[in-house]
């Protein structure tokens, strides 16, 4: 195990980084929710998959869970919580027992995979008959599609398709904001596009993927510093990002899924 810190790259999340202060809230939120459906559902095994820097899986543990979690870097060293068992490895090739888990979470995952299909039969297949698996992602009618680290991002009827072939019962939430949290996104959008117009042409995507990548994680610091500068960046909390059913307005998808097909049957 390396205790090198992730790198950043303007798209995984860094809890010190008050920049990105309002992204890690919105993102905060889906591991509220997650959370409180395990209380109320009596569920303490969980496994979360793409467990990126760690922030949210120590959430999961400070809550009492008993969390494991695979990505295929280690988290933030600050991030490591004592009880959870962290596994670096592919998302789509855990070796766990089936049926071992209450509760699966995997959080801005599904979206930079060039395949989902054998992510989302992995989370099928560890999922409890009667336990249910919580799948979020960038709802793309709220997306600026610069992300070069999203192969593909969804609209919300075909993340339930796909999600549906492995799972009898899909239920598609959304991460939603209120008004005021929305100005702030709005404006990131209405930022990100004016920088698209100097390049009409689309030449930035003809040049070699590190420059690409360099790019993309400067431009996300000159996006949020300038709001920060010209406008302040605004003060949130977890109840400015609702989960309520799923709609063009929402910034990311949450799905909700049960009864894993091709499993034993829940008692």
């Amino acid at each position: 195990m390396s205790d090198q810190q992730l790198s950043f790259t303007g798209e995984r999340l860094h809890g010190e980084n008050v920049l990105f202060g309002v992204d890690l809230i919105r993102h905060r939120a889906a591991y509220a929710y997650a959370i409180d459906q395990a209380r109320s559902r009596d569920a303490r095994r969980v496994m979360e998959i793409g467990s990126g820097t760690g922030y949210g899986t120590a959430e999961l543990a400070e809550a009492g869970l008993e969390v494991y979690a695979v990505d295929r870097v280690m988290p933030d060293k600050g991030a490591r919580h004592p009880r959870v068992g962290f596994v670096r490895g592919d998302a789509a090739a855990i070796p766990v027992v089936p049926d071992a888990f209450d509760l699966v979470v995997s959080f801005q995952v599904i979206e930079h995979l060039e395949d989902p299909m054998p992510y989302v039969a992995s989370i099928a297949h560890m999922t409890k008959p009667g336990g249910m698996a919580i799948i979020t992602t960038p709802n793309i009618t709220q997306s600026d599609r610069e992300n070069p680290f999203h192969l593909h991002e969804y609209t919300a009827e075909e993340l339930t398709a796909l999600l549906g072939t492995h799972f009898e019962e899909v239920e598609m939430l959304g991460v939603s904001a209120t008004p005021e949290a929305m100005l702030y996104f709005d404006e990131r959008l209405r930022r990100i596009r004016r920088i698209v117009r100097l390049d009409p042409l689309g030449l930035r995507k003809t040049l070699p993927r590190g420059i690409i990548d360099r790019l993309f994680a400067m431009f996300a610091v000159v996006v949020r510093r300038g709001i920060q500068q010209s406008d302040g960046l605004p003060q949130v909390a977890l109840e400015d990002f609702p989960i309520e059913p799923a709609h063009d307005r929402c910034l990311d998808l949450l799905a909700v899924c049960r009864r894993p097909r091709g499993g034993r049957q829940a008692p």
